[in-house]
């Protein structure tokens, strides 16, 4: 069989059984406290560790993170056995393919994992009323400061709270994701600024604070627009 023919079918096949693999994992990952029984959740501490990765998942994308290193290990060998036969020339074009593939792979796994794992954000009115948001004026715009919150968690009432600005178009114009620690002495309102907006990150309570210039910045625009940078 031709190199080139035996690349695209290897391409193809690679692909699917790394799927079927990375999802396979994932599924189980995702599904542990529901086959798990409750006495033995308890012990192994499997609903408290979900429960901080549903509104802090750093560590579990650093899992996953670690398992897709190892299945684009194991697919990258399987391509460069079947381009092996290849002149040098020719092997090292499919080598650069094969490397800017399992880029392009891996980024949209990254925006699938990231988005099934992301917290539902809801009660926008509510948020938005408790947090100071609402509509502000900032060099004669006007823009619309809407928040929305995941819910506090049980354990430490540490909610994950989604910022959005809109401008006067409703055009989406900058966006942020900051913790609020309910029931304590911890700031937790935004505060305007004659350029920029302030709001405080309770995730992180060596470096709470955090700006928003406003109006928002061409970087905040673009920002929002790309996946994994909004």
């Amino acid at each position: 069989m031709p190199v080139a023919k035996a690349y695209l079918t290897q391409l193809f096949l690679s692909t699917l059984y790394m799927l079927a693999l990375f999802g396979s994992i994932m599924a189980a990952v995702l599904t542990l406290p529901l086959v798990v029984p409750a006495s033995l959740e308890q012990q192994l501490g499997v609903q408290p560790w979900m429960d901080q990765a549903a509104s802090e998942p750093g560590e579990l994308y650093c899992i996953l993170g670690a398992i897709l290193a190892c299945v684009l290990g194991l697919f990258y060998r399987s391509m460069n056995r079947v381009v092996a036969p290849a002149k040098a020339g020719p092997r090292l074009n499919y080598q650069t393919a094969t490397l800017l593939y399992m880029l392009a792979m891996s980024y949209g796994l990254a925006i699938f994992v990231t988005t099934g794992l992301a917290p539902q954000y809801r009660d926008c009115e509510t948020y938005t009323q408790k947090l100071n948001g609402g509509v502000r004026q900032y060099r004669g715009l006007s823009f619309r400061v809407e928040l929305c919150g995941a819910g506090p968690r049980e354990s430490d009432r540490l909610d994950r709270v989604r910022l959005r600005i809109y401008d006067e178009s409703g055009d989406l114009r900058a966006v942020r994701y900051f913790g609020v620690q309910w029931g304590r002495d911890f700031p937790a309102l935004l505060e305007y600024s004659r350029d920029h907006l302030s709001y405080f990150d309770a995730g992180d309570e060596e470096d709470f604070a955090r700006v928003i210039a406003m109006p928002p910045t061409l970087a905040d625009w673009v920002q929002t627009r790309i996946p994994l940078l909004d």
